[in-house]
């Protein structure tokens, strides 16, 4: 259960994609900074922000033109990095349903990941967020280039993924939803 706040449009110059997570190896932070790399290189309209203890794993060049928040504790701020955001990308090698996706999706942001674990149980490609179904690196950091590009370039698509994740979340994820599951779970209603 997580909370699913009022859906907020937000109006930003340049496409806000945010990493937010442990620097753990599975993670591959080091994709996600090779797509912000290309990207960059391209001349893009993108700006990248990484959340948690990924400093170290982030070459030099790339950190110039990304935000790194480093570990943030402060729960409002966390929020408004949410609020702020229009993408939350994930590479993972593995996962299960990370907590980030949901509040994510009940902020109405696009989530674009590879697909392992829990998340295509969660996340239908081209419906509620986007897919990488590559699994070679190079191919998972082409296709998160074409992926981010696309979003740029189609600000309809990149609203219609956000209100259908938004929607996803409110009748998954919300209080409402898991008290009426649980209570059935128990037993306690019909």
């Amino acid at each position: 259960m997580i909370e699913v706040p009022e859906l907020v449009e937000v109006k930003n110059d340049k496409l806000e994609v945010v990493f937010v997570g442990r620097g753990a190896a599975q993670k591959r932070v080091h994709l996600i900074a090779a797509i912000a790399k290309r990207l960059h290189e391209a001349g893009s309209n993108v700006h990248f922000s990484f959340v948690g203890d990924v400093e170290e794993i982030i070459p030099d060049d790339v950190k110039q033109y990304c935000t790194l928040y480093g570990n943030v504790k402060d729960k409002s701020k966390v929020a408004d990095i949410y609020q702020r955001s229009d993408v939350l990308i994930l590479t993972s090698l593995f996962e299960g349903l990370p907590i980030v996706v949901m509040e994510m999706m009940a902020r109405g942001k696009v989530i674009l990941s590879t697909a392992v674990g829990g998340i295509p149980d969660y996340i239908e490609g081209n419906k509620n967020g986007l897919l990488i179904t590559e699994t070679n690196e190079d191919d998972i950091v082409a296709k998160g280039v074409e992926k981010i590009q696309l979003l740029i370039e189609n600000e309809p698509l990149r609203k219609q993924l956000g209100i259908e994740a938004y929607a996803y979340a409110k009748n998954h994820f919300s209080g409402e939803v898991f008290c009426k599951t649980y209570k059935k779970f128990l037993g306690l209603v019909g």
